[in-house]
């Protein structure tokens, strides 16, 4: 069935045409009515206004009105993205030619490891302010109270911050209390054990976050993407890849998946109250310190990129 999405403040309709997943600008270039009310007739997306039939590439191959002998308008075309594409069970749609590609997510398709997503969520906080809170290192204390964050975890250990073309990458150490541990409750490990993190960001708001626990030997792996639906009205996203949980350990699959929304639930309930929803990018708006080296670089990113793309920027 054709299905709606929004993005960037535009609708967008997603269907399988011969078996080929395809995406347009969701209104019919006859009278602008939703493609997304309409069905698949055929191998053909049918407009359920007038009937107007679309084969995968946008092109209309029948309209009932004019019979099958007249020749159709030139124009009757769908506005089809620069790209579309399934991987890590998401649909990526890029309206524009992107900078750069999608995160590598090797985990999502290791064996050694089990993966799950949880249930896609609305907020009114804007994606770029989402993936800069993913990206912070210095908020785990006071946020994350209920969930791993540690006194001890106040002081950001010093980190470097490395840029490729689009891409920033950094790795630090802190404190983390692992619910996770299995031998937390025996008391054969501590509750608050060093975790090493890798966090990498690229544009416009998707973050990649490795935590590799020393003590045990697991990794729990993130892709946290954030679908800018309008200005007003973001949808998240967040896939984990462990490789501590048994293939038929349901259970614990499930409590992953419990807690990670715990912990979006966290930054929501301090994020939802910004007074403003736009992430400041000028350098004199907000006061930085050491520790928010890779906000500072992500908030550098999101500058250039928006003057790349602007055509009356200086040169």
């Amino acid at each position: 069935m054709p299905t709606q999405v929004w993005l960037l403040g535009e609708p967008w309709v997603l269907v399988r045409l011969d078996g080929v997943l395809v995406a347009f600008r969701d209104r019919c270039p006859h009278r602008l009515a939703p493609l997304s009310a309409g069905r698949v007739v055929d191998g053909r997306l049918e407009c359920a206004y007038h009937g107007w039939r679309f084969e995968s590439g946008g092109r209309a191959t029948s309209i009932p009105a004019l019979g099958s002998s007249s020749p159709l308008p030139p124009r009757a075309c769908l506005s089809s993205p620069v790209a579309v594409c399934e991987r890590f069970g998401l649909v990526w749609l890029a309206p524009a030619e992107p900078v750069c590609d999608l995160h590598a997510f090797p985990e999502w398709d290791d064996p050694d490891y089990r993966c799950a997503m949880t249930a896609p969520r609305h907020t009114t906080v804007s994606a770029l302010q989402l993936a800069d809170n993913f990206l912070d290192a210095a908020h785990f204390p006071t946020v994350h109270v209920q969930t791993f964050g540690t006194p001890e975890a106040a002081y950001v250990s010093p980190h470097h911050v490395t840029r490729d073309g689009w891409e920033i990458r950094t790795v630090y150490e802190a404190p983390y209390r692992n619910h996770d541990d299995p031998l937390v409750t025996t008391g054969e490990h501590p509750l608050v054990q060093p975790h090493v993190l890798t966090k990498i960001g690229r544009p416009p708001a998707a973050v990649s976050l490795t935590l590799d626990f020393p003590l045990t030997g697991h990794r729990l792996a993130i892709l946290f993407v954030c679908q800018p639906e309008t200005r007003t009205r973001t949808r998240v996203y967040k896939l984990m890849a462990h490789n501590g949980i048994a293939p038929d350990d349901l259970r614990r699959l499930d409590q992953l998946v419990t807690y990670e929304d715990l912990v979006l639930d966290e930054d929501l309930a301090i994020l939802e109250q910004f007074g403003s929803m736009t992430l400041a990018t000028d350098p004199r708006t907000e006061v930085h310190a050491g520790a928010d080296k890779l906000s500072v670089a992500y908030r550098r990113l999101l500058s250039e990129l928006a003057d790349a793309h602007d055509p009356e920027a200086p040169a």
